[in-house]
């Protein structure tokens, strides 16, 4: 064997054993903190993204939370004008129209929405036996074909969901406007597919 060739093996071997050495380091160890290897190269160890409630130099009142600007709108909560009583619920279903399409794809994304929020009180199918009402709540059935749910316009259901009504909360902080009125598309396919509640 040449020397030539016998070094090449012996800094193959080195390299090797750098390369399994650095790669050990980054082993996820449960008991014990990870070493770093080179922490000024690895830029994702130390973020420099700013925490929410610290200060900062880029801002002029150096502080991290900003407040929106003046008449913004936050994306996908525009502003209801309606009063979260039964007079704002009756003009909002005579003034609101879902601007959602009973398409398969708003549909799967009402099913989820409905699964996700309504489910737990209403139930699967919006008889009013979700397992809330199971523990002592009153059910309110919204999924049959002759129920006051059945009855009520698009802009109506959109109000309660948006408000509250009773001991129903408002949803308008934890679902977008444009899924509610999916919610409500899915709930009428329930409601079409279903037998009269009463005989």
């Amino acid at each position: 064997m040449n020397t030539a060739f016998a070094q090449h093996i012996r800094l193959t071997a080195l390299a090797l054993a750098v390369l399994t050495a650095s790669m050990l380091t980054g082993c996820r160890v449960e008991r014990e903190p990870n070493y770093e290897w080179l922490p000024w190269l690895n830029y994702m160890f130390f973020s420099s993204a700013a925490e929410t409630n610290t200060a900062n130099t880029v801002f002029k009142n150096k502080m991290t939370n900003q407040v929106p600007p003046a008449g913004t709108i936050p994306r996908g909560f525009a502003p209801l004008h309606f009063t979260a009583d039964d007079a704002g619920r009756k003009l909002a279903g005579e003034q609101l129209v879902n601007p959602e399409k009973p398409t398969a794809e708003t549909l799967a994304r009402g099913k989820v929405v409905f699964t996700t929020f309504c489910t737990p009180c209403h139930g699967t199918l919006g008889a009013g036996d979700g397992p809330v009402s199971k523990r002592g709540m009153p059910g309110f059935p919204i999924g049959a074909a002759d129920n006051n749910a059945a009855k009520w316009p698009d802009g109506y259901l959109f109000h309660i969901v948006s408000y509250g009504r009773g001991v129903m909360p408002s949803y308008a902080s934890q679902i977008k406007q444009e899924d509610r009125w999916k919610a409500i598309l899915y709930l009428r396919t329930l409601q079409q597919s279903a037998k009269p509640a009463t005989p």
